[in-house]
């Protein structure tokens, strides 16, 4: 059933969103970014994927794990991802979560609306 693959693929995205979330987080605490940089853009064609795909394949949940993403990459690698995150799905992404209604969706687009924004103003 095609619903059941969606809900199949979507799980799986959920994951590794999470699983990039969990290792840039870790990283970070650990004063380790730098050796996120060989894989930025694997990450970021990940995210550039969830945001061709349909807006009807994916749920508010992987929107929501996307954009928090985005703005731990930005916060994290700061200018040094300045090109990948200088990307139309990034914005895309971010005006699809403002779009949910979402009030938690929301809140983490605005904190990743500030955190792209200031590494984009430089």
């Amino acid at each position: 059933d095609d619903e059941d693959l969606i809900d199949y693929v979507n799980m799986l995205r959920e994951g590794i969103l999470e699983a990039y979330t969990g290792i840039i987080q870790g990283l970070k605490d650990g004063n380790r970014t730098e050796l996120l940089l060989p894989y930025i853009d694997a990450i970021m064609s990940f995210l550039e994927m969830v945001a061709k795909t349909r807006k009807n394949d994916y749920d508010n949940e992987v929107l929501s794990k996307a954009v928090g993403l985005i703005g731990d990459i930005a916060s994290s690698m700061g200018m040094q991802v300045k090109a990948q995150i200088n990307q139309p799905y990034v914005l895309q992404l971010l005006r699809e979560g403002h779009a949910t209604g979402d009030a938690t969706i929301i809140d983490t687009c605005n904190w990743a609306n500030s955190v792209v924004g200031q590494i984009l103003a430089c």
